[in-house]
C-alpha cells in the first residue's frame, strides 16, 4: 500500500516539474515568466507569486503589471531588480546564467487574471532581440471562489 502512495506522489511531482519546465521554455528566446499557480486554479484571496527569468545580461529590472480579468490594471510593481542564484539554462546556442525577478499580489476578483513582465535594460529601455522585438512576456491564471 505504501508503494502505491509513493508512486502516486512521484507521478504528481513529475507532472509539476514538466509543467514548470514548459513555462521556462520561453528562455530559449531569452525571456520567460511563470507563477507558483501555473496550471492550477487559485482560490480568491490567495497570494500569487510571479517569477520572471531572463538570460539577457543587460536586463537590470523587471516591471510587473497585474491585470484584472477585464484587462484593466490591478497593480503595478515597478523596476524589481533582477538577481541570480547561479542557475543556468542550456539550449542549442550555449549555457547561460538565469536572472530572476519576482512580484506577489493577492487577487480579489474571480476570473482569468493576467500578468505582464516588462524586461528593462539600462536607462529603463525595454530589452529585446531586435529593435522591433520588445521583451514583454505574459502569463495568466484562473481565480475561483473559495471552496
Amino acid at each position: 500500500m505504501k508503494i502505491k502512495y509513493a508512486a502516486l506522489i512521484i507521478a504528481v511531482l513529475s507532472l509539476f516539474v514538466v509543467s514548470v519546465s514548459a513555462q521556462w521554455n520561453g528562455l530559449n528566446s531569452g525571456y520567460a515568466i511563470t507563477t507558483d499557480y501555473h496550471g492550477i486554479d487559485v482560490p480568491i484571496g490567495t497570494l500569487v507569486t510571479v517569477t520572471a527569468g531572463t538570460t539577457d545580461t543587460n536586463v537590470e529590472n523587471v516591471t510587473f503589471v497585474w491585470r484584472y480579468p477585464d484587462k484593466t490594471v490591478a497593480f503595478t510593481d515597478p523596476e524589481v531588480v533582477v538577481w541570480s542564484n547561479s542557475t543556468t539554462w542550456t539550449n542549442s546556442s550555449g549555457t547561460y546564467i538565469i536572472y530572476y525577478a519576482q512580484s506577489s499580489y493577492t487577487p480579489d476578483v474571480i476570473g482569468d487574471w493576467g500578468v505582464q513582465a516588462l524586461f528593462n535594460g539600462p536607462g529603463g529601455h525595454l530589452r529585446g532581440q531586435d529593435s522591433d522585438i520588445i521583451a514583454i512576456r505574459a502569463t495568466s491564471f484562473n481565480v475561483i471562489p473559495e471552496i
